[in-house]
């Protein structure tokens, strides 16, 4: 079957338990992970951060100093949801056919998996404040703007990503990701505008009983940092007519940065992703991995 590659989702060789024994000598441990996907982290609590780079390729050294140092502000989101055990994942099929049964419930979808880390998750050196959005209907497209601000100490890029909701009729489990724009390096204090471009064909779905598919009357667009990291909110209520109101409020949080190449493509070291940090200061190699040290924060920031 599919999953005879890998007999389950623990790391290999006995390292989570190197792992354990390393974070009770010091609590500032800090885990860098080559993994080719999911995994479990039943230490995850215990240490001080973790970084996800998968398997970056040759020049994976260079990627991990340049992020370590504070050389290179780390982009990258996660592509996968990160579980808190096994059973938050969909188990591989034991013999040779294999039936997806699970249809459109997978991953961030299935509101039944609980996430060590969710799918778009991922840590920078900064914070960012998202604007409020607002649309402009074109043609039979639907254009939606909003104003990102970097509210940090660092210069940093973040990847915004929309969620889009259809209404119940449409039978989707969950708000569906439709687009993701990564910002450019913006410097503290400074702003972007990034836009995302909705089409009659993502505002549809599939009717199995009419056998094509329909477009929604409405939906809603969900707008943030991860799947479940939401910032902004706005709701469209007639999509030929480009009629959208906002509704949700102002936050600024810590960015995550996590999607590997998927939601932000750019080289190795930008698609390291910081699942988990801390904070920090003192001299500039303090000041430059300040994820890397304090525990002062929500171990699932």
């Amino acid at each position: 079957g599919e999953g005879k590659d890998r007999a389950d989702l623990r790391l290999d060789g006995d390292a989570d338990l190197l792992i354990e024994a390393v974070s009770k000598a010091n609590k500032k441990t800090v885990v860098l992970l080559q993994i080719p996907g999911a995994v479990v982290m039943p230490w995850k609590s215990s240490v001080a951060s973790i970084l996800a780079l998968f398997l970056g390729g040759q020049e994976t050294g260079n990627a991990w100093a340049s992020v370590l140092f504070g050389d290179h502000a780390p982009t990258g989101r996660l592509p996968i949801m990160m579980p808190v055990t096994e059973a938050d994942t969909i188990l591989p099929g034991p013999g040779s056919e294999v039936s997806y049964s699970e249809g459109m419930a997978t991953s961030y979808r299935n509101k039944n998996f609980k996430a060590a880390f969710p799918f778009g998750h991922g840590l920078t050196y900064t914070t960012f404040e998202y604007g409020e959005p607002k649309s402009d209907a074109l043609m039979h497209e639907q254009s939606i703007n909003l104003t990102i601000r970097n509210t940090g100490p660092r210069p940093g890029r973040t990847v915004a990503q929309l969620y889009l909701e259809l209404p119940a009729e449409a039978g989707h489990p969950a708000p569906l990701l439709k687009g993701f724009r990564k910002t450019p390096v913006l410097p503290p204090g400074a702003s972007a505008e990034v836009s995302f471009l909705l089409t009659r064909r993502d505002m549809s779905y599939y009717d199995a009983g009419l056998g094509s598919w329909v477009k929604a009357e409405g939906a809603v667009a969900h707008i943030g940092e991860s799947a479940a990291d939401i910032r902004r909110t706005i709701t469209i209520d007639d999509f030929d007519r480009g009629s959208l109101r906002p509704a949700g409020g102002t936050l600024t949080m810590v960015v995550p940065f996590l999607l590997g190449c998927v939601l932000a493509c750019g080289g190795v070291a930008t698609a390291a992703a910081a699942l988990q940090r801390g904070g920090g200061g003192g001299d500039r190699k303090q000041t430059s991995r300040q994820f890397l040290h304090d525990r002062g924060g929500d171990d699932d920031d």
